[in-house]
């Protein structure tokens, strides 16, 4: 009889949570909305919007004539969390896709005024990085996806005014699969050209080295640099599209895989419409020419008031902020990353007009040379 009690018993929610979880809050929701246990390994994170206050959906959660719940719940004013559901049961937040996700409500509503905000957002991404660290779930947008994006979903949210890109961004930066590799190895890039990736990345990958070639590619007007600063550092469709126009733009075989041959006319191309952005890389107390151009990029994208080529606290925490605006682990120091999104940022159309300008100079080359005298 207690064996079978403790089968059908739901499990504390926040029994021993690992450190790096932020702070919780428990409200249990009604044992009348959410199954115990689950059928099906987590393997994707859903984000809702209530369409109401944090109030109305704490209320509604523990309904037990409701039928809903969600597993957490981020107040918006404060980015405070709730947890409604443990993890390892089934909240009814999602209908087919209940028990595989783990769902996180969002305060929301138009009607009441409630924006999304910053704390929000910054909350939110690093309970996403928590649970994907806990149960080793990809940190991009197969597997973080919105309600409205389930297959059979007949919901809308979230809305138009959730910022993916942005929240993206905030996730990146606290991800434990770009942590990984940071701390494992330094980034590995062309020998003498710090700001173009080493060869050898295919349809896939996940790494620092894909993010600098999804930047570089930016630079040159081959991808959009919004969809960059989202999309998690992996080469998926996006850049796999990106690197075939690029090389198909300098007459390479239009494969989609950054091998030699495509890393060396990357060199020669970010060679042709040079940035003016420091080429070494920056970090606390480093006073010089170099932090002003650094400092003057900043403060053009509104993250710096004042120039003083001081590379000091103020430059670090403007640093930091554009890194996690733009997808990149928060270091606060400057390489190789940092300078080609800062150089996409600040010159979008520069490198793109020098690249058709090279193009069009190659295709007439190679039509010259095929006439038949």
């Amino acid at each position: 009889m207690v064996l079978a009690f403790a089968l059908v018993t739901p499990s504390p929610a926040l029994a021993a949570p690992p450190p790096y979880y932020p702070p919780i809050d428990y409200v249990p929701a009604s044992r009348a909305n959410y199954d115990v246990g689950r059928s099906a390994a987590i393997t994707t994170i859903v984000i809702h919007e209530t369409d109401g206050t944090w109030l109305s959906a704490t209320n509604w959660f523990q309904n037990r004539n409701s039928r809903v719940s969600a597993h957490y719940l981020v107040r918006a004013w404060d980015g405070g969390i709730m947890q409604f559901v443990a993890e390892g049961d089934t909240a009814f937040h999602a209908r087919a896709a209940n028990p595989w996700s783990i769902g996180i409500e969002h305060e929301y509503s138009a009607r009441y005024g409630i924006p999304h905000t910053n704390a929000q957002y910054r909350s939110s991404a690093l309970l996403v990085c928590a649970i994907a660290r806990r149960y080793g779930i990809p940190t991009d947008r197969a597997h973080i996806v919105g309600h409205n994006e389930l297959r059979g979903s007949d919901h809308s949210d979230p809305g138009p005014t959730w910022n993916w890109s942005y929240y993206m961004s905030l996730v990146n930066a606290c991800s434990w699969q770009r942590a990984q590799p940071v701390a494992r190895a330094a980034l590995r890039t062309v020998a003498n050209q710090g700001y173009v990736p080493s060869a050898g990345l295919e349809f896939d990958n996940a790494s620092d080295e894909v993010l600098l070639l999804q930047w570089d590619l930016a630079y040159l007007g081959f991808i959009d640099s919004d969809e960059v600063a989202g999309g998690g550092s992996r080469y998926g469709p996006l850049t796999e599209e990106a690197v075939t126009k690029f090389q198909q733009s300098h007459v390479l075989p239009p494969t989609g895989s950054y091998d030699d041959v495509t890393a060396s006319a990357l060199v020669q191309a970010v060679l042709a419409a040079p940035s003016d952005m420091p080429v070494t890389d920056l970090e606390m107390e480093a006073e010089s020419d170099d932090v002003t151009k650094l400092q003057t990029a900043l403060q053009q994208l509104g993250y710096m008031d004042t120039v003083t080529g001081y590379y000091g606290e103020l430059t670090l925490d403007a640093v930091t902020s554009f890194q996690q605006d733009n997808g990149i682990y928060a270091t606060g120091t400057y390489g190789a990353i940092t300078r080609m999104a800062l150089a996409a940022r600040t010159h979008p159309t520069v490198a793109r007009e020098a690249v058709v300008e090279e193009f069009e100079m190659r295709v007439g080359f190679v039509a010259f040379s095929i006439l038949p005298y």
